[in-house]
């Protein structure tokens, strides 16, 4: 499939496995350069010497911790004038809310909610500056159906997806 992305650069967090690794392939098969990034270096190696051996693919490692701000503004500096932005980044435990306490809760927010939030406040302004560009934010299914054994998951995927519906509203 040819969408058209040859030569454009990407930041997939969360890109050492599952849903991340699978959007670094994808774009990588499209001939995208990429920032791959999560905590793990020795996981994210791997990933870039597959995408580079598959597709000759131009792939940069980044192992930072997302819920981190120093890491936020490291990446940013580091590929903040990416064509594409892959919010995927995010660990967040199940349990209820009598499971759960405050710091749990706020230690998973940490890289899945103030993670996105972060990454989005440093690139979307250079993406309207330019008058494009392009922010996936992978956000779980509780965000549309709560669950009270998922509160923690439910309440965060819940403001992920009214920040990126708030900011889709207003296209480039």
């Amino acid at each position: 499939m040819n969408l058209g992305l040859s030569g454009k650069t990407a930041i997939v967090t969360g890109a050492s496995k599952g849903i991340g690794r699978a959007v670094a392939e994808a774009l990588a098969e499209e001939g995208c350069s990429l920032h791959i990034v999560s905590r793990t270096e020795a996981d994210l190696n791997l990933v870039r010497d597959d995408l580079n051996q598959r597709f000759g693919a131009q792939v940069t490692v980044h192992a930072l911790d997302l819920s981190q701000d120093a890491d936020v503004a490291k990446l940013a500096a580091a590929a903040g004038d990416c064509d594409i932005l892959v919010n995927n980044a995010g660990s967040i435990p199940a349990g209820d809310i009598t499971r759960l306490d405050n710091a749990a809760i706020k230690s998973a927010w940490d890289l899945k909610v103030f993670g996105f939030l972060g990454l989005i406040r440093e690139i979307y302004p250079r993406m309207c500056e330019r008058k494009s560009g392009v922010i996936v934010n992978v956000i779980g299914m509780a965000g549309e159906r709560p669950r009270a054994a998922y509160i923690a998951g439910s309440m965060g995927n819940a403001a992920l997806m009214q920040l990126t519906r708030a900011l889709g509203a207003e296209i480039l």
